[in-house]
């Protein structure tokens, strides 16, 4: 699907994966991140992955899921409210209980959560799959000044 499909096409067009992205960041968000959660992050270019844990329901769904796929995402529970799609860049497995510094740096880079906020979940949660995206509708890229001039 191209990137000039209206709206209407892109909030119903065939997805590998569907779910929501309405959690908030409170005071567990990495610094620098302005979104208060982590669908709007992913909207201002601060979010570029979702984890979504083996012990969560659904997780067959996003084990299915290649690179190349598309996802949409919801800002609500339930699946409703606005939406947005990202495209799946890759997939690999995650433990933040145990994963190195290093590791966990790059993921709260990803995510927007502070690294803190992922030692947490991993000790909470187990072990998880890290999906990377890029955001592909909303195209929120600005038209270049220099087109409305004369």
């Amino acid at each position: 699907m191209g990137m000039d499909h209206g709206a209407d096409e892109w909030a119903s067009c065939p997805v590998a994966a569907e779910a929501g992205l309405w959690f908030r960041y409170g005071r567990q968000k990495r610094p620098g991140v302005t979104a208060a959660s982590t669908f709007e992050a992913v909207l201002a270019g601060e979010r570029s992955s979702t984890t979504r844990f083996l012990c969560w329901p659904g997780h067959a769904m996003w084990a299915a899921v290649r690179h190349g796929d598309l996802v949409r995402f919801h800002e609500e529970q339930g699946n409703s409210g606005r939406c947005l799609v990202v495209r799946v860049l890759g997939t690999r497995p995650i433990d933040l209980l145990h994963c190195s510094g290093a590791e966990l740096e790059e993921w709260s880079r990803c995510e927007g959560w502070a690294v803190a906020k992922g030692r947490a979940l991993g000790a909470e949660l187990g072990p998880a799959l890290w999906i990377r995206h890029e955001l592909v509708w909303p195209d929120l890229v600005k038209p270049s000044v220099q087109l409305a001039l004369f």
